[in-house]
């Protein structure tokens, strides 16, 4: 019975120093990977308070066009207890128009803030 002879030399398969960095090279693209998901998620983070801050300023100019012109007051509100909502009023007596701004920040994540501006008239003196 002929029994196999066994490799020599650089016939034995991995040795060492080729595993060791075999392990390296894929720590290394797998920390990268993972430091890309994270920046990625941290990316729609943002985004995600963004839009719900463009939304909650949206309502309250909504709100604030709806009532009465003689009403339109300034003041501040929370709303989910992370967003702040603080809008003034301006009144221009020579057009007897009001001007609103409207600040949204949002200072648990990191400080932002999206400020919105728009002007409310009188429409008792509007033609019909």
């Amino acid at each position: 019975m002929n029994m196999p002879s066994r490799p020599t030399g650089s016939q034995a398969g991995f040795g060492l120093l080729e595993i060791i960095i075999s392990i390296v090279l894929l720590g290394l693209v797998g920390s990268s990977t993972f430091y890309f998901l994270q920046s990625q998620n941290s990316n729609s983070n943002i985004g995600t308070d963004l839009s719900k801050g463009m939304f909650i300023g949206k309502r309250k100019l909504d709100s604030l066009r709806v009532v009465s012109y003689g009403t339109v007051s300034a003041g501040c509100d929370t709303v989910n207890n992370r967003y702040i909502r603080r809008w003034y009023i301006s009144t221009d007596l020579i057009s007897d128009h009001k001007t609103v701004e409207l600040l949204v920040s949002w200072p648990l994540s990191a400080q932002h803030t999206i400020t919105f501006n728009t002007v409310v008239g009188d429409d008792q003196y509007k033609v019909y």
